[in-house]
């Protein structure tokens, strides 16, 4: 039977690859072996074991001819030296030096391994690298590769590794003394970087028993080196961490004290970093690409793990019920509004630690808030990527009784505080989600109550209210198409004014530095109805999305959860999810211009254009359908 082009490209790429690792087995028993083994200190066994660990565990990395000729030695070449092909004998073959001085990845990860059986380990080498290289003033890209080795952490499925590569071979195929030692000599080496000794400090506390003590000591000299870095500081936090959870008795209070005072640290830190755009005062603050998180979630792990030692009557003591609540508040918004990445979510046990403190202390159960955060997440609930279910909570999908009672309360509350903004809020909120989970309840006077709950708070505070303020403006102003205009009061807004007030107050209230880095999650997409009914929730989607990511998978048996979750991910990453013809009927194509900002486009509204964000590129074609979405930023084009 003929093969057809892929499966025989596919088999040639296969074919290559097996005859040159036939080809470098041969070299290896035949010319390198012996060699290796009888001359193991020689300068150009050590000049070629050190290229090899560059290689294997830093692919783009590469030595300068005149680094080389400074491992090898004298005599140089421009001394009249030999050559240095001829001083690399036996090892030139493998040896690319078109540019500059290096090994193919692939091969150099195999030489590693082959150079270890021989008894040249990874940690000697390491060593070797940074005695050759690391003198008085390293060039930085030798810094770097360094500093890639030993502490960079590669992204595995779900979260980053422990350690970096090297160093985890180095404790899984020597032992953990000799990857802590390796850490001590680029320690020594760079004696202002962080990194090594934060990592010491982790290496004791992760893979060590009882060496706590070893472990604060490091995270302190971490500390040291980048007072105002708030990633560095955490490290402390997690040492006293684990203390609360090894101490039993009365010892907790001081083990807790402790590590709620180095997570308050690691906050106060953190509220003082700035991101990578304020790059002009980078060197007079610590920067990070993200807000760390880490100082909050690390007082709410505490928080937690005492109240479930010592129970409700000691723990209240220690633990202040108000900032259980604010911190509770904070990843309520915080994840309700982003997530990490496009695709990747939180640990599941990130939420489950969040709502189990926060219960707790206060007796109330995350998932019935009505905060604002909370009842944008009240359609989420039951739905297979909801935070409550990921974190392994009992959870059923809202019933429109249940909204209906939480709306009628709502009202109950904005007609006895009728100045109450953040009331408000909540009530118009609570209608626009009462509306999605019954979208075809008539509205003839609703939406007219709504407008004018609103309408009398904008002229008070003007441009100063919350982001969650101007979603709803434009949310209950935004033009109806002419075929769908409902009856009744028609009041006409300047919507970019409030898209610009929008945008200003999500940087005012501090959401902008907080939600650095993470993708913002659409809240809310504009839909074909008329009145609140126009206004389709993202879980709406979801469940479009899910149902057919399941009829994909039926006939999976293994992995169908995590099969699930990347599918359901892909569908969103690439664009697909718009292509669908269920989610294509409920949602209103948007027309758009470009704008001579990439990020931005502008949309028609209601014969006048409106600046938006955008996540798809108009591309010119007639057939291309954009829509139009909400996040707590402001609008979005899809």
């Amino acid at each position: 039977m003929e093969r057809n082009s892929t499966e025989s490209g596919t088999t040639d790429v296969i074919d290559v690859v097996a005859d040159e690792q036939i080809y470098f087995d041969d070299l290896w028993n035949w010319h390198l072996s012996q060699y290796v083994q009888q001359n193991p200190d020689s300068p150009n066994t050590q000049l070629f074991s050190v290229l090899a660990l560059l290689n294997a565990y830093v692919p783009d990395s590469y030595l300068s001819m005149q680094e080389c000729q400074h491992i090898l030695g004298p005599p140089d070449p421009i001394n009249g030296g030999p050559p240095f092909s001829q001083r690399m004998v036996p090892f030139t073959e493998l040896i690319d030096t078109s540019e500059n001085v290096r090994i193919d990845p692939v091969i150099a990860q195999n030489v590693v391994e082959r150079l270890a059986d021989s008894g040249v380990t990874r940690s000697n080498t390491a060593k070797l690298l940074m005695s050759f290289l690391c003198g008085d003033q390293p060039q930085p890209d030798i810094v770097q590769h360094i500093k890639d080795l030993l502490t960079k952490r590669e992204m595995g499925e779900k979260r980053k590794e422990e350690f970096s590569r090297l160093i985890t071979h180095i404790f899984e195929e020597e032992r953990l003394g000799h990857a802590v030692s390796v850490l001590k000599t680029a320690s020594d080496k760079f004696r202002q970087n962080p990194s090594f000794p934060q990592t010491i400090s982790r290496l004791y506390l992760n893979k060590y028993k009882n060496c706590s003590d070893k472990a604060e000591i490091w995270a302190k000299r971490a500390i040291k080196r980048a007072p105002k870095n708030s990633y560095v500081a955490d490290t402390l936090g997690q040492v006293y961490k684990r203390r609360v959870i090894a101490c039993q008795g009365q010892n907790i209070f001081h083990c807790a004290t402790e590590a709620l005072r180095a997570f308050k640290d690691v906050e106060k830190k953190a509220e003082q970093e700035e991101g990578p755009e304020r790059h002009d005062i980078a060197d007079t603050v610590s920067m990070s690409d993200n807000f760390n998180n880490r100082g909050l979630f690390g007082f709410i792990q505490v928080a937690k793990i005492v109240f479930e030692k010592l129970g409700n009557d000691y723990a209240s003591v220690q633990i202040n019920l108000k900032e259980v609540e604010a911190k509770f508040e904070f990843f309520e918004w915080y994840l309700t509004y982003s997530r990490l990445d496009m695709t990747s979510l939180e640990p599941k046990f990130f939420w489950k630690d969040v709502a189990e403190c926060y219960k707790h202390y206060t007796g109330q159960t995350a998932a019935e808030s009505t905060s604002f955060p909370g009842l944008l997440d009240r359609l989420n609930q039951g739905r297979f990527i909801s935070k409550g279910r990921r974190a392994g909570f009992e959870e059923a999908e809202i019933t429109a009784d249940a909204l209906q009672s939480i709306r009628d309360t709502l009202r109950t509350s904005q007609e006895k505080n009728t100045d109450d903004v953040k009331v408000a809020e909540r009530y118009i909120l609570s209608n626009i989600i009462l509306s999605n989970k019954m979208p075809n309840s008539p509205q003839p006077t609703l939406v007219d109550e709504l407008q004018a709950i609103i309408f009398q708070l904008l002229d008070t505070e003007v441009g100063r209210r919350s982001p969650e303020f101007y979603l709803l403006v434009l949310m209950l102003f935004w033009p109806e198409e002419r075929a769908t205009q409902e009856p009744g009061l028609v009041i006409n807004i300047d919507l970019q004014r409030y898209v610009t007030f929008m945008a200003d107050a999500f940087e005012r209230v501090g959401y902008a530095k907080y939600l650095r880095g993470r993708y913002l999650l659409p809240l809310f997409f504009l839909g074909k109805g008329s009145g609140l009914s126009k206004w389709i929730h993202k879980s709406r989607l979801d469940a479009i999305v899910e149902e057919q990511v399941d009829t994909e998978l039926a006939a999976e048996r293994d992995r169908r959860t995590e099969m699930k979750m990347r599918r359901i991910s892909d569908m969103w990453c690439s664009g697909e999810v718009w292509q669908i013809p269920q989610v294509q009927e409920i949602l209103l194509p948007v027309r758009v211009e470009p704008s001579t900002n990439p990020r931005e486009v502008f949309v028609y509204v209601g014969g006048k254009k409106t600046k938006a964000i955008t996540e798809a590129k108009p591309d010119g074609s007639a057939l291309r359908l954009y829509y139009l979405g909400f996040t707590i930023q402001g609008p979005v084009v899809f």
